[in-house]
C-alpha cells in the first residue's frame, strides 16, 4: 500500500499528540523547539521543523521544506530522534524519518524537443511518493534560560517514487544528501 498524504499527516498529528503531555523528566529544561533554516527564505525557499521531547533520550520532529537544486524538492517528514547523552533536545542526536515528498522538472526537453509548436521552457513534470531519511546532528541550546536552539547536522533521503511511463507504471528511487542548519526558540 502507497503511503499517502493523509498517511502522512496522520503520522503528523500523532507525532505532535505524543509531545504534548508533561512528566516530571521533562520538566528540567524546554520540552519543544520550533526551527527554521533562516538563509533559505532569502532565496525563496523553506525548511523547518517542530520537534517535541518525549523521554531525556527520545524526541518526535515534524519537518517541512520546499529547495531548488536541479529539481523543485517539497517534502513533509516525521521524525524520531535519539539522544544518546539523555538531555533531550540537546546535544549528539541521531534520527530516522518517514515522509512524503514531491519533485518537480519544470524543464524537460528530453520529452518535447523536436515536437513542433511546443515550447519546452514552459513544460514540467511532478512525480511524488514516499520518503525515508536518516541524519546527525548537533544541537545548542544557548542562552540563561536555554531558550535559543541552533542546530547544525547533515544525512541522507531516499525518494521512492512511481512514474507513469508508456509501458505501464514505473518506480525510482532518488538519493540525496540532506544539510541541516537551523535557527529557533525552544519552550516548555
Amino acid at each position: 500500500m502507497p503511503i499517502t498524504r493523509r498517511h502522512v499527516a496522520a503520522l503528523a498529528l500523532g507525532a505532535l499528540v505524543l509531545t504534548l503531555p508533561a512528566t516530571p523528566v521533562l520538566a528540567q529544561g524546554p520540552g519543544k523547539v520550533v526551527s527554521i533554516n533562516p538563509f533559505l527564505p532569502l532565496a525563496g525557499f523553506f525548511q523547518g521543523e517542530f520537534e517535541g521531547r518525549i523521554k531525556d533520550n527520545l524526541a518526535v520532529a515534524v519537518s517541512a521544506s520546499h529547495i531548488q537544486f536541479d529539481d523543485i524538492y517539497t517534502n513533509a517528514d516525521v521524525k524520531l530522534r535519539l539522544y544518546p547523552q539523555e538531555r533531550g533536545l540537546q546535544g549528539f542526536a541521531i534520527a530516522t524519518g518517514l515522509g512524503y515528498g514531491r519533485i518537480r522538472n519544470e524543464n524537460i526537453d528530453e520529452f518535447c524537443t523536436g515536437i513542433p509548436n511546443v515550447d519546452c521552457a514552459a513544460q514540467t513534470k511532478s512525480t511524488s511518493g514516499a520518503t525515508f531519511s536518516v541524519e546527525m546532528h548537533y544541537q545548542w541550546l544557548l542562552g540563561k534560560s536555554r531558550n535559543t536552539a541552533v542546530t547544525l547536522g547533515g544525512g541522507a533521503k531516499r525518494y521512492y517514487i512511481g512514474e507513469e511511463t508508456k509501458n505501464g507504471f514505473d518506480n525510482f528511487q532518488e538519493y540525496l544528501p540532506t544539510l541541516r542548519l537551523t535557527v529557533g526558540y525552544a519552550f516548555r
